[in-house]
């Protein structure tokens, strides 16, 4: 089961780049923002993960702070451990997609049709990287895994600045910060909508974000389609119908 939020619909149904190929007016009335009551991953599987990290990030001289410009976190990239990578793929197909595809169906339409473009372990610390700055993501949809309790932390959450309760037309927008309570839970929305990461008061919090799109096209048909359906073209033999960049990279 999942809680429902919508953001301002002047907001939400701004073109962007990021998700030029979502049309976020056939999501009206289910919500665009959602946070699961209930957890999706196993909480002992989520301790593990924060295991596998650590061990890595001692191992290899610590975490990252480097990796992205317009809001960097303290974080180490999925990809980097390959037991942690071999447990999320498989979570990833079984559980996360279909997850996904299921909060926003008019957008998404298959579980395999979405693909990751980057997936990252990230340490908020009272001590530390505390929190996160308002930024929009470069990305059609994010969602973020907890992989510890909110019990072992204070503060923290993803703060947006203006939702209400979904189908709730007399409730106000309000900023509103958003946290899955339990290892497992998630918190999904659109990469567009700005958000960020509220202060961890006391203890860490341990997350992985995701930035997803949907790896789909306006025909309709399977992706590749229109280049399958063209005529090979020999380049070596400097064929006009290729431009010269096309053809310098076919030699």
């Amino acid at each position: 089961a999942f809680d429902a939020f919508e953001p301002l619909p002047s907001v939400l149904q701004i073109w962007d780049q990021a998700d030029r190929a979502l049309d976020w007016s056939q999501a009206g009335g289910r919500g665009a923002v959602f946070r699961s009551r209930e957890p999706l991953l196993a909480p002992e599987e989520c301790a593990e993960a924060i295991r596998l990290v650590e061990a890595h990030a001692e191992r290899t001289g610590g975490w990252s702070t480097a990796r992205h410009v317009q809001a960097p976190t303290t974080d180490v990239p999925v990809s980097a451990v390959p037991e942690l990578r071999e447990w999320f793929d498989d979570k990833l197909e079984k559980t996360l997609f279909p997850m996904l595809a299921a909060r926003y169906p008019s957008l998404v339409p298959a579980a395999t049709d979405l693909r990751v473009m980057d997936a990252f372990v990230v340490r908020y610390d009272a001590d530390a990287q505390a929190s996160l700055p308002i930024h929009q993501d470069e990305n059609c949809l994010s969602f973020t895994i907890a992989l510890n309790d909110a019990s072992a932390y204070e503060g923290g959450g993803t703060c947006f600045e203006s939702l209400r309760p979904a189908g709730d037309v007399t409730a106000p927008f309000l900023p509103t910060t958003l946290n899955a309570q339990t290892a497992g839970g998630v918190v999904a929305f659109p990469g567009k909508l700005r958000h960020g990461g509220a202060p961890v008061t006391r203890g860490r919090r341990y997350i992985i974000p995701l930035f997803i799109y949907v790896d789909s096209n306006a025909s309709g048909r399977k992706p590749g389609y229109l280049r399958h359906a063209l005529p090979v073209v020999d380049a070596t033999a400097g064929a006009t119908a290729l431009s010269r960049y096309a053809a310098s990279v076919a030699r």
